[in-house]
């Protein structure tokens, strides 16, 4: 049976290792809900978190093959409903919006404006996704003019004790 996965890539970064992740990803026929990759502040070491649904069988392999990849020194795969995930979000509203009833919703559910246009304003929400969703269904109206939202990051730590070494060797 299929599961949503957050599977998390910790790697030496350079160009074309993102197309080598997906690329595997891919060739398994495997959809990917989410994919952030970052930079982190331990030079040259990026974080790439994907949100894959996919069963276990097939999840094994997959993150066999990941781990494969020279670069990568560490892939952790959690069922996403036992790790801890966060998103930002945009909404972009008419400038209307801020005098309708609803606009009071937005400081309720720590969301910021950013940004103001002559016609619209900017306002960011960061959190898990269930609440992203539950303030978009909110102020989903006419006023609505656009949203986004990124990838997850998920809770995971950057350096383990394991890796101390082998990120040693490649800073060398």
């Amino acid at each position: 049976m299929k599961a949503n996965y957050i599977v998390t890539i910790k790697a030496t970064n350079r160009q074309g290792l993102l197309h080598l992740v997906t690329g595997i990803v891919n060739r398994k026929l495997i959809e990917i809900d989410s994919l952030t990759a970052a930079k982190t502040d331990i030079d040259d070491i990026v974080l790439i978190t994907m949100e894959i649904n996919v069963s276990e069988k097939a999840l094994t392999p997959l993150v066999q093959k990941i781990q494969h990849i020279i670069e990568v020194f560490d892939v952790e795969a959690q069922l996403k409903e036992s790790t801890v995930t966060l998103r930002a979000a945009y909404f972009k509203f008419r400038k209307a919006f801020i005098s309708a009833p609803n606009a009071a919703l937005l400081s309720k559910h720590g969301a910021q404006v950013i940004n103001l246009y002559p016609d619209a304003i900017l306002v960011s929400k960061t959190g898990c996704e269930a609440e992203i969703s539950q303030l978009y269904s909110l102020v989903a109206n006419e006023h609505l003019l656009g949203f986004s939202q990124t990838g997850l990051i998920a809770d995971s730590s950057l350096i383990e004790y394991k890796d101390e070494e082998r990120i040693s060797r490649l800073a060398a």
